[in-house]
């Protein structure tokens, strides 16, 4: 016996091919509807050594089907290129007239401009880093040379005489400093580091000029010291040496 179904169309023995559900009170059951437009089918989507397990209405196209893996994976559709039986789809073609059915499989590959986009991203995202990690370095070197500045500072402030050699050769390397930094290459937050090292840097090779000026200045009578004075302590030279604590060193030569 032939039927209507729902849709107006006959089926055989007063059945339809869709599913049907029971109402109560023994009122014909009717066929059941999907929500999102249709009925349903999974497709398996394989990116590289990943693969997605999806559930789609059969009737989506193309672009609907990719703004549901951007979900998945993070890639914006503009950037996704779907393959079916070695054919890339285009975003209007519906996935159900383009032959998928369960189960079907999908390539899902990116788009060149995608992959140069994300390689300069890496790019600099590495002179980042590198810039940063060059920065840290001198920093390092940097904190020892200020010991030095400050312990120089200390000495010559309280009226003691250094070996102006020894401000020079502080002076010098600082200097060097200031060229290390400009020779590193830094972006972001790198470039930001940097440029804080070089003003600190500045700023300590000024106050080895003042030391110098104050160092060079004639000490005043009431701190003069005599010749019989040195040779009653030992000999030691009028010009005094600076603690051991305080001495600039000439290790600095590691820093190159």
């Amino acid at each position: 016996m032939k039927g209507l179904n729902p849709e107006g169309e006959v089926a055989e023995n007063g059945s339809s091919n869709t599913e049907e559900e029971s109402r109560p009170g023994g009122m014909p059951p009717v066929q059941k509807r999907e929500d999102d437009g249709g009925p349903t089918i999974k497709i398996k989507v394989c990116h590289g050594s990943n693969h997605h397990d999806l559930t789609v209405p059969s009737l989506s196209t193309f672009g609907d089907l990719k703004r549901v893996i951007c979900r998945d994976t993070d890639l914006e559709p503009k950037d996704q290129r779907l393959f079916f039986r070695g054919k890339e789809k285009e975003d209007q073609e519906c996935l159900q007239m383009a032959g998928l059915k369960d189960n079907s499989k999908l390539l899902l590959m990116e788009n060149l401009a995608c992959k140069e986009r994300k390689l300069e991203e890496l790019k600099e995202s590495s002179v980042k880093s590198k810039g940063s990690e060059a920065v840290a370095k001198v920093r390092a070197d940097n904190d020892k040379l200020a010991e030095q500045v400050a312990a120089l500072n200390t000495v010559v402030c309280d009226g003691t005489k250094v070996a102006e050699k020894d401000i020079i050769f502080l002076t010098e390397m600082l200097e060097r400093q200031l060229l290390k930094l400009d020779g590193i290459e830094a972006e972001g937050e790198g470039r930001i580091q940097r440029k804080t090292e070089v003003r600190r840097v500045q700023s300590l090779v000024e106050m080895m000029d003042d030391l110098k000026s104050k160092n060079s200045a004639p000490i005043s009578n009431d701190v003069s010291v005599t010749k019989s004075d040195n040779e009653s302590v030992g000999g030691i030279d009028a010009q005094t040496s600076l603690p051991s604590s305080t001495k600039v060193t000439q290790d600095w030569e590691v820093f190159e």
